[in-house]
């Protein structure tokens, strides 16, 4: 009896050491399996930081957008620029449309107070250097005359008509002709100066003007094309809006390119805060 009662015992306990040897290994399992799953949340929440890292900010979105914006604004005032400069090529001054004469013949009309015309009335054409008279002629009845291959050069025109004020007209020919003369009853002399009329805004001029204007709008589109690379860089606040503004000069197809630069300029400064300066210039 003794004998069966150790073997039961023996038996027992062995039974007892399995089942702690075999809830050890169970829980040492559990731990590993714990730790992997630990690994793998890890693992994935990492994934999940560096997704994140790599998607723009609502700020930086913005500046991109603002940068894009200035950027097409400022082609369109290249493209303005161009279409100035073509607008007046270098020939156009070559062409017989503005060839200039030696000699023009020239004509007009003298009237009386009542804007009747006047006869014989005597036109003297003077040189005002030498005061020699290069030629002259006399009015017909309806009050015309003409001067015939008369030097483009400041000249005197003189009217002279017994009991009339005496005229002197100091002018320069031109293809359009001269504005009637009035003639008032009386002694001495009138004068009247023509060449403030007729020595306005040359074409030349024109041209010139309009050729400046052209390079000044591209100059100031290239300004806008390197504010959109400020707006990205986000480093000087202050310089980047200055930039934006000496674009809107740029004219681009007239409102289009300069709208553009200004909403930039509006959703920089929403942004302001991203730029490096902005600390500093605050301080």
């Amino acid at each position: 009896m003794a004998e069966e009662r150790e073997n039961r015992l023996a038996a027992l306990r062995r039974r007892v050491q399995e089942k702690v040897t075999g809830s050890r290994i169970e829980s040492r399992r559990r731990e590993k399996d714990a730790e992997d799953e630990l690994v793998v949340q890890v693992a994935v929440q990492n994934d999940e930081i560096d997704l994140e890292d790599g998607v723009l900010s609502q700020g930086e979105r913005r500046r991109s957008l603002a940068s894009t914006m200035v950027l097409i604004g400022s082609l369109m005032g290249i493209l303005s620029g161009i279409l100035i400069l073509q607008g007046n090529p270098s020939d156009l001054l070559e062409s017989n449309l503005f060839d200039t004469t030696d000699a023009l013949d020239i004509h007009g009309m003298v009237l009386d107070s009542e804007g009747d015309p006047i006869g014989n009335v005597t036109i003297e054409l003077i040189d005002p250097v030498d005061d020699v008279v290069l030629m002259s002629n006399t009015t017909d009845e309806n009050g015309r005359y003409s001067l015939t291959g008369t030097a483009v050069k400041y000249s005197i025109l003189k009217f002279t008509l017994d009991d009339h004020v005496t005229v002197l007209r100091h002018f320069t020919p031109e293809p359009i002709g001269i504005t009637p003369v009035t003639m008032l009853e009386g002694e001495g002399e009138r004068i009247e100066d023509e060449r403030s009329k007729t020595e306005g805004w040359s074409m030349q001029n024109a041209v010139a003007l309009s050729s400046a204007i052209g390079l000044l709008t591209i100059a100031t589109a290239l300004v806008g094309v390197h504010a959109s690379y400020e707006i990205k860089k986000a480093k000087r606040y202050r310089r980047t809006q200055m930039f934006c503004w000496i674009a809107l000069f740029s004219r681009g197809l007239i409102i289009f390119g300069p709208s553009l630069i200004l909403i930039a300029m509006i959703l920089t400064m929403l942004d302001r805060e991203d730029f490096e300066d902005f600390d500093t210039e605050e301080d």
